[in-house]
C-alpha cells in the first residue's frame, strides 16, 4: 500500500496537475520519501541527476554557479516550496548533468522517484505521458525564464 503522504504530495505537485487519481496512485508506487535538514544539498550542479524530487514540506533554493570571464559568483534561480519540484531533466535523459544545485532552506520532506521509472510508465501509457510531458514543457519554460531573470541581476 502506498502512503497517503506520497499520494498527497503528488496531487499537489505542479507536474501532475490534471492527472487522474488512479494514475497518481500508480505513480506513487514508484516513489519514496526523503528527509533533509536546512543547509543540506539535495543535488549539486554538475552531478548526474537520476531522480525527480517533489517538495512535500519545506523549501529548496535552486542555485547556479557562474563564471563570467573574471567574475565568479552564484545566483538564486528560484526558491521552491510545497508542490514544486526539481530534477525534471531525469525524465528526459539518464544520466543528465544537473544545471543548478538544490539546497534546502529549512527542514524539507521530498518525495522522489527515478526519472527512468517515470519515463517507462509514460511511454507505456501515452495518454498519461502526453499530459505529464505537456505540463513539463510549461514548467521548464517558466524555469528558463526565471534563470534568465536571475542572470539579469548578475552584473
Amino acid at each position: 500500500m502506498v502512503s497517503s503522504e506520497i499520494v498527497d504530495a503528488l496531487r499537489r505537485c505542479e507536474l501532475f496537475s490534471g492527472v487522474e487519481q488512479e494514475d497518481v496512485e500508480m505513480i506513487a508506487t514508484l516513489c519514496r520519501v526523503e528527509e533533509f535538514s536546512a543547509g543540506d544539498t539535495v543535488i549539486a550542479q554538475g552531478e548526474f541527476g537520476r531522480r525527480i524530487y517533489l517538495i512535500a514540506e519545506g523549501q529548496v533554493a535552486l542555485m547556479r554557479s557562474v563564471n563570467l570571464g573574471g567574475r565568479e559568483g552564484s545566483m538564486t534561480i528560484d526558491l521552491l516550496g510545497k508542490g514544486r519540484g526539481l530534477g525534471w531533466s531525469s525524465i528526459l535523459c539518464d544520466p543528465c548533468s544537473v544545471s543548478a544545485s538544490a539546497i534546502c532552506q529549512k527542514p524539507t520532506t521530498l518525495v522522489s522517484l527515478a526519472g527512468t521509472d517515470l519515463r517507462d510508465m509514460l511511454e507505456a501509457r501515452t495518454d498519461l505521458g502526453y499530459k505529464v510531458m505537456d505540463r513539463l514543457a510549461q514548467i521548464l519554460g517558466n524555469r528558463l525564464r526565471a534563470a534568465y531573470g536571475a542572470m539579469d541581476t548578475f552584473r
